[in-house]
């Protein structure tokens, strides 16, 4: 538990510098031998024994901001939730080395596209919500985008999103409207070849 934990803070410190302040007033971890799965509530994540590793204490805490700060209009736009907690993990995990998450993502992407569900990222089959697509398809469109409009307009854009929406919901229109607000181009094609 302490080696999976123990970047925690400096996770914390870096999120907050990163999208913006931590959203909650605590933080803290269960661990549970009866579930084969981790999740996050606000301030509090369930933790598996059997997934106690940094990069789901990473992925869990990212959650804060992406899910609990900000939760979904839609249960069909789980990509945002799960697509921003993988990408925040990778960022946090290539954070010495920038430049390797573009060979890293270049790799995702070739294989989402030889591995084509054919299915929109946007209201997948409920059987599918939390499949392979809603977090790495999700992050490929995050890191794609990021690539498009640039860092600058990029993370001000999360920033911007999470002040405006911050102890609400939003929608994936809202969150294109504020990433074009941010990048002053028009994302509408880009939304909807990634979307649907």
């Amino acid at each position: 538990f302490t080696q999976a934990t123990s970047n925690t803070g400096p996770a914390l410190d870096w999120m907050a510098e990163t999208f913006g302040p931590y959203p909650f007033e605590a933080f803290g971890f269960v661990t549970s031998r009866q579930i084969r799965a981790s999740l996050e509530t606000q301030g509090m994540v369930l933790l598996s024994e059997n997934m106690l590793n940094e990069e789901t204490v990473i992925h869990e805490l990212a959650h804060m901001w992406f899910g609990d700060w900000v939760s979904l209009d839609s249960w069909g736009e789980m990509w945002r939730n799960e697509g921003l907690a993988i990408y925040t993990t990778l960022l946090w995990q290539t954070r010495e080395n920038p430049a390797s998450l573009n060979g890293y993502m270049d790799g995702v992407i070739a294989n989402l596209r030889a591995n084509d569900t054919g299915e929109p990222l946007a209201n997948p089959p409920p059987q599918r919500l939390f499949g392979h697509d809603t977090y790495w398809k999700g992050a490929a469109l995050l890191h794609t985008l990021r690539l498009q409009i640039g860092d600058e307009a990029f993370f001000a854009g999360l920033r911007t999103y999470l002040t405006r929406f911050g102890g609400r919901t939003a929608s994936d229109a809202d969150f294109q409207a504020v990433m074009e607000e941010a990048s002053g181009q028009d994302l509408t094609q880009f939304f909807e070849e990634w979307l649907r």
